[in-house]
């Protein structure tokens, strides 16, 4: 009994922890500019969109293996050869 009453108290402690955290992370991020109260990022859309931009190439290079994977060696796209043969036959130059 004495067990759960102590780990009661201790979610409690946590929860006011989580919530004094969660409260001065609010208050940091709300100011007010004439008047207006304007609610600033966690993460800056720079690095937002860095993010986006690392997963779309690496979901290219995923996808261009799978998909070359299926008749070939998957780690044959990182060939140039590969490409030059790709590029001849849609009629690109390369």
């Amino acid at each position: 009994m004495a067990e759960t009453q102590s780990s009661r108290s201790d979610d409690k402690k946590r929860k006011s922890t989580y919530q004094s955290i969660k409260e001065k992370l609010q208050r940091n991020r709300v100011e007010t500019i004439q008047g207006v109260e304007v609610e600033h990022r966690v993460i800056p859309l720079w690095i937002k969109l860095l993010i986006l931009l690392v997963l779309m190439i690496l979901l290219f290079i995923v996808g261009t293996m799978i998909g070359y994977g299926i008749l070939h060696n998957p780690f044959g796209v990182f060939n140039p050869e590969t490409w030059q043969h790709i590029f001849d036959l849609t009629g690109r130059s390369s």
